[in-house]
């Protein structure tokens, strides 16, 4: 057993079982144990003995970054439910308790804020207990090196996710003797200290990702190490720093954005060009090696049996721009196909409020060992995400014009290589789609999933997708089929934007679609002619000043939308309180900038641990 108060425990046993990253240590808080050495089994006084035990003490430190109380179910509620970006999702009553933390009701005894605490610690344990013990092995001195630099850029991130959410919390870099269970909450400027000190040490000591085996693949790198130390100087406003670590990164010439956006979170996209930090999962019959971050997030019912949790807002849907199609690459809507090549389909969900899911978390709709083995590697860190802390430091630093080129670059690999929009989500018919309405006879089948409010499809009249349920069975009630684009007939997405692309941002074209309306048992196919003005897909920024600013974070949100920046994004910027009261939350200043310490962590301490402030 591992337990939760990892940060005031006495290792007692270590239990290796190495699958892959699967290294599971096994701790007991329980007084009748800690005493006893077990017979036949090895403790940490007397584990760390090989090469071998040094690899796996260190692959235990990654194998806490699947679990459920470090990425999963606590984590999603703590970054992308609270925030603007998402809801609870599932059905109304399921895990009621995530509602709190939507709607910023939630107190010092939260299950979820006490969860990833507890998460964070334990990995803090495992890091420490390998930091200290590795040293000692008889070894590869430079493999020695290494591993106790991926161990410290692993301690940097749990201390991270740490003070950001908590404040300043008990700092230790050693495991801990009985005498010093009960902590006291360093400053968080005493915590920034250390997370800075052990970068810059695995810095020095990692390799560059090009310099791993592929068996060692998402391991930490050099990069990585760099990318979170200018994150940790953003959000510090050290924008000086902040800058020279991700331009370290973007000369580093170890990455490059993938063209083709959707890509990026495909399985096929794993470790991709643009991959700088992800956490690795696999599934296998055995079961351990996966990971319950897709599953939590999967479509709840068929076909995939997901649970459903953490679905996209419709102010996230809102926040892109004209024809941006990151929110089609973002956002799993009803009745459209899976994307997992299966040809299976979103099958709308009654028990649910607008059910739709976070498409950069999805797992394929079978995969070995049970659904919760899901082998969805969690992204951490992209190359993205790197290029705008260049953007934003770079502005705060008053070189607006590298800030604009930064912004830039990201909003050029957004337009996936297409140059115009006439405002509309193209999306190809679900098979389902096809034989529910009987469209064999008509060739195209790429149809309007989304309209921008305003934009030049819906002035013109255009309409998005709408569908309702009936029966225990999905019924379209409006579709705009696509027949052609200036004359240009098309047949499926990929031709829709091809016609696009040919045209002149800024000319009025003609637009033939059939609309397909149902009511009640009747269907009626209608075609129609629309005018519309084609404009320039995602134009370059050229904004300056506090527009400028804006444009950057507006950037990170779409870019980044549903993988777990949001709310702290808003923390740092100073923008919480704002957006969130206009979405008729009650976020409080001076208290919300921080979750509470957990009420359960106040008491554990025999009350050293002070809480913070209003809560």
């Amino acid at each position: 057993m591992e337990d939760s108060r990892s940060y005031r425990l006495k290792p007692t046993v270590i239990i290796v079982a190495l699958l892959g990253f699967t290294v599971l240590f096994g701790f007991s808080s329980c007084s009748d144990i800690v005493n006893k050495k077990p017979l036949g089994q090895q403790t940490s006084e007397n584990f760390f003995q090989t090469e071998e035990h040094a690899i796996q003490a260190t692959n235990a430190s990654y194998q806490k970054l699947r679990d459920w109380n470090l990425h999963v179910f606590s984590y999603l509620g703590l970054t992308d439910m609270i925030s603007d970006d998402a809801t609870k999702g599932s059905t109304p009553t399921d895990a009621s308790q995530l509602l709190e933390l939507e709607n910023l009701t939630f107190d010092a005894g939260s299950g979820d804020v006490n969860e990833w605490w507890n998460g964070n610690y334990q990995g803090i344990f495992r890091t420490n207990t390998a930091i200290q013990n590795i040293p000692g092995i008889d070894m590869n001195t430079v493999l020695r090196d290494r591993l106790v630099a991926e161990n410290q850029f692993l301690r940097a991130y749990y201390y991270f996710n740490l003070v950001r959410g908590y404040g300043g919390v008990p700092l230790f870099t050693s495991p801990l003797s009985p005498d010093e269970y009960d902590q006291e909450r360093a400053s968080a400027d005493a915590v920034y200290a250390q997370i800075i000190d052990d970068l810059e040490i695995a810095i020095e000591n990692l390799p560059y990702k090009s310099e791993y085996s592929s068996s060692d693949l998402g391991r930490a790198t050099r990069g990585a190490a760099s990318s979170l130390l200018a994150r940790v100087y953003l959000y510090l406003e050290n924008y000086e720093l902040a800058l020279q670590y991700a331009e370290d990164v973007i000369t580093s010439n170890e990455y490059e954005l993938l063209p083709d956006y959707f890509g990026i979170f495909t399985i096929a996209g794993e470790n991709s060009s643009e991959s700088i930090f992800e956490v690795q999962a696999t599934d296998s019959e055995e079961g351990g090696t996966g990971s319950q971050y897709g599953q939590v997030q999967g479509v709840r019912g068929q076909p995939n049996l997901g649970w459903g949790f953490n679905r996209p807002s419709r102010d996230l849907d809102a926040a892109y721009e004209t024809g941006d199609l990151r929110q089609q690459a973002t956002i799993l809507s009803p009745w459209e196909e899976l994307p997992d090549g299966s040809g299976l389909t979103v099958v709308e969900n009654t028990s649910m409020v607008d059910d739709c899911y976070n498409k950069k978390a999805f797992a394929p709709s079978t995969h070995s060992g049970d659904r919760a083995n899901s082998p969805v590697n969690i992204r951490r860190i992209r190359y993205a995400d790197v290029i705008l802390i260049a953007a934003e430091a770079s502005y705060r630093e008053g070189n607006e014009t590298a800030a604009r080129n930064y912004l830039n670059m990201v909003r050029d690999r957004a337009r996936v290589g297409n140059t115009n929009t006439i405002g509309l989500i193209p999306e190809n018919m679900a098979p389902l789609v096809v034989n529910t309405l009987d469209l064999d006879d008509i060739d195209s089948r790429v149809f309007a999933r989304f309209t921008n409010s305003g934009g030049p499809a819906d002035q013109a009249g255009i309409e998005p997708f709408e569908h309702s349920f009936d029966r225990g069975r999905p019924r379209a009630e409006l579709m705009d089929v696509i027949k052609s684009v200036n004359g240009i007939e098309v047949t499926n997405r990929s031709e829709f934007l091809d016609a696009v692309n040919q045209q002149s941002a800024g000319e009025t074209v003609p637009v033939e679609i059939i609309r397909i309306q149902v009511t009640g048992t009747t269907q009626q196919n209608e075609e129609l002619s629309f005018n519309v003005m084609v404009e320039e897909l995602l134009p370059d920024v050229t904004a300056s000043g506090q527009n400028l600013l804006d444009a950057i974070w507006h950037e990170r949100r779409v870019e980044l939308a549903m993988e777990q920046k949001r709310w702290f994004d808003l923390i740092r910027q100073g923008r919480a309180a704002e957006v969130m009261q206009a979405l008729g939350k009650n976020f409080v200043v001076g208290k919300h900038e921080l979750f509470p310490i957990p009420t359960n962590e106040i008491d554990l301490s025999n009350g050293r641990l002070q809480q913070n402030p209003n809560w």
